[in-house]
């Protein structure tokens, strides 16, 4: 299908993205070296690219941000004896797979940045600690109170837009907000209503193979995403 025919079919509108006031959130889902460097599902082709655009927006957010800026980085880490279909095994714990790409390993020794693994497509759900029930990710957009989450990694229509989708649900259910719906009513509608939640479309991406487009299942992520409310940035100012 011609990428003109994939825009007709399924539309979306990118557009540069102002941050505005009030801390910032950029969320680094899956740039483990299962995914661009080595394993089953590696592909080094598409995702190293997208790993150097990272490690790009992130220099020009800190720079731009100070410490507005907080960071929040999913790995994929699987258990040997539990797999995930449809896919091989991937991230297994102790191969080194599920371990940040190196091109960005160092950006776990800065300041504000906090290390989820999960061991599901889905980083919301992985972020939840299954004895506890808390949410190690809405716990992080809390606790900084933030304003504006900024989504980044692969795959983009696969662990990257599953997160987006719950997000935007648990956002709607007041999951990323302290304030009382019953005791502060306006501070609760405000920091439901208020909170963005955009993906950076140029440091996102998927792979290719048989059966996987690369660039319609990019698309069709995006599209997805779009139409669940998320805003699809190309680009952004302080």
């Amino acid at each position: 299908m011609s990428d003109a025919r994939l825009t007709d079919l399924l539309p979306y509108t990118a557009q540069p993205l102002a941050l505005g006031e009030g801390p910032v959130g950029l969320v680094i889902v899956d740039a483990g070296v299962a995914f661009t460097r080595e394993g089953n599902l590696a592909d080094p082709t598409h995702m190293i690219p997208m790993v150097r655009a990272i490690d790009r927006e992130y220099r020009a957010l800190r720079d731009a941000l100070g410490d507005r800026l907080h960071t929040l980085a999913f790995l994929d880490t699987h258990e040997a004896d539990i797999p995930e279909p449809p896919y091989p095994p991937h991230g297994i714990k102790g191969t080194g797979e599920e371990e940040m790409d190196p091109e960005l390993a160092w950006l776990l020794d800065e300041p504000r940045v906090t290390v989820v693994r999960k061991d599901c497509i889905n980083g919301f759900i992985g972020a939840i600690d299954r004895e506890t029930g808390r949410n190690a990710f809405t716990d992080w957009v809390i606790a900084h109170g933030l304003r504006t989450l900024l989504v980044t990694g692969d795959c983009t229509d696969i662990c990257v837009s599953d997160f987006v989708l719950s997000t935007l649900s648990a956002r709607n259910h007041g999951l990323l907000t302290a304030a009382d719906p019953h005791a502060d009513r306006a501070a609760y509608v405000a920091q439901v209503t208020g909170l963005r939640v955009a993906v950076l479309a140029d440091a996102c991406e998927t792979y290719e193979a048989p059966g996987h487009d690369r660039a319609a299942a990019h698309h069709a992520g995006l599209w997805m995403m779009a139409s669940r409310g998320a805003l699809i940035a190309e680009g952004w100012t302080a």
